[in-house]
């Protein structure tokens, strides 16, 4: 897992616990509907370094390692 990530990725990131503890099913295609498709990259990038993963049903999650960083930063609510 990459630990470096971007200001922007960190907001995706953040973004999607918060869809995730609002009881959402966030997708790549939803989250560029909502942000447009610059977002694409990002979630790439963030798939890519390990933060992000993808269920069955195209959903998107955060990574084990994500959701104990996400959860350690109770103090930031997101972007």
């Amino acid at each position: 897992m990459d630990f470096s990530i971007t200001a922007d990725e960190k907001a995706v990131v953040f973004l999607v616990a918060a869809l995730l503890r609002a009881g959402g099913s966030p997708t790549d295609d939803a989250l560029a509907d909502e942000l447009g498709d610059e977002v694409r990259p990002l979630l790439q990038s963030l798939l890519e370094k390990g933060w992000l993963v993808v269920g069955q049903e195209g959903e998107l999650a955060l990574s084990v390692i994500a959701r104990a960083a996400v959860s350690s930063r109770s103090d930031i609510e997101g972007p």
